[in-house]
């Protein structure tokens, strides 16, 4: 990986963490995600480390709904028993980083199919979920609803069906046009909320991937996450725009 592409890594790590309300990594965290990136370490130690510090419970028993939350707690049943929100957001999210660092350094060989997507999640979030990766089976909503749960299967059919008819977007050829069909995708799939939680990170992530083998790719350096978010809620209700215009701000040419 190219010393710019590993930057562009982290300042997507680092907005990754904004955005979700994390914690803010340490100069000792970051480095182990650069390190990923640049295959010195794995995920999988750097995790275990991470584990290790924290002094996580990790004597994991399902004896809840896997695919639900606490019955006490806003918490999503999770490997290490975390009931309380701010930790779990600060765990997730550095798992979720390392995972992200070692899909960038080694990416799927795969079609931007919905399984590629459920890869993408299970990957990401596998090490703290037991859920991660499946398709919900209750209503949901976050300052929106998003799709009820039984016209999943048939909203997602749809949408692939439609994103492989054009070739995953890989033959548009006019920069605009592309960036207008990206908008149109990427809410969509927001609206979608195809699982119980985590569906920004991977969404983005498919499309960073997306971005990348049409020869473009996102300048994390430049983006807002507070525009990003508030764009991408005004895409579930349809307005594509304002996503349009965040990404003609921040969507390049990917140099040779």
């Amino acid at each position: 990986m190219k010393k710019s592409q590993v930057q562009n890594s982290i300042d997507f790590v680092r907005f990754t963490v904004e955005l979700e309300g994390g914690t803010p990594f340490t100069k000792e965290q970051e480095k182990q995600i650069e390190e990923v990136l640049e295959k010195i370490s794995d995920a999988s130690t750097v995790i275990d480390e991470y584990i290790a510090s924290k002094g996580l419970d990790t004597n994991y028993q399902a004896v809840y709904d896997e695919l639900d939350t606490y019955p006490d707690s806003k918490c999503l049943v999770n490997y290490f028993n975390i009931r309380e929100k701010k930790q779990l957001i600060d765990v997730e999210l550095f798992f979720v980083c390392a995972r992200m660092a070692e899909l960038l350094a080694e990416p799927l060989d795969m079609n931007f199919s919905f399984s590629y997507l459920q890869t993408i999640h299970e990957r990401l979030f596998g090490d703290i979920y037991p859920s991660a990766g499946m398709i919900r089976r209750v209503a949901v909503s976050k300052s929106r609803d998003f799709c009820l749960p039984q016209y999943l299967d048939e909203q997602i059919a749809d949408i692939f069906k439609r994103l492989s008819e054009q070739h995953y977007l890989q033959d548009i050829d006019d920069r605009e046009d592309f960036i207008n069909e990206l908008a149109f995708y990427m809410g969509e799939l927001e609206a979608l909320h195809p699982f119980r939680d985590g569906n920004g990170r991977a969404i983005r992530f498919f499309f960073v991937c997306l971005v990348k083998r049409a020869g473009y790719f996102f300048n994390w350096d430049e983006a807002d996450p507070d525009r990003m978010l508030e764009a991408s809620i005004a895409s579930i209700d349809g307005d594509y725009q304002p996503l349009i215009d965040v990404f003609e701000e921040i969507i390049k040419v990917e140099e040779e």
